[in-house]
């Protein structure tokens, strides 16, 4: 089940085409932005997917340690492969003042019923 913005205090995401997301937001910390990555992530994956699913296999996140003063953010994200069930993506988290946060994921493509 996917949470709402009202459910769980995030920004909303703003898809800009296949290179990612932006967010206009409050100062947030490294779990909220990990959290913003991660949806940015899973939308991505489900665009890719042949029945616009994707299940989260793996994440790994690193966090710079620089604070997100609030404002405008983007998560860009780049496609480092991709098989028939099996997605490997990445993404980076910017803000006017640089780098947030760095991610790699893993997504399964075949969630349809067995």
């Amino acid at each position: 089940m996917t949470k709402t913005e009202q459910d769980t205090g995030l920004p909303q995401l703003q898809q800009q085409g296949e290179a990612g997301s932006s967010f206009n937001g409050p100062a947030l910390d490294a779990a909220a932005l990990t959290a913003l990555t991660i949806r940015a992530l899973q939308h991505h994956a489900a665009s890719l997917s042949e029945n616009g699913e994707a299940r989260l296999v793996s994440v790994s996140c690193d966090v710079t340690g620089m604070d997100f003063p609030g404002g405008d953010g983007a998560i860009t994200i780049k496609v480092d492969r991709q098989t028939r069930t099996l997605l490997f993506i990445g993404a980076e988290l910017t803000s006017k003042t640089g780098l947030h946060l760095r991610a790699t994921a893993i997504f399964r493509l075949d969630t349809g019923p067995r």
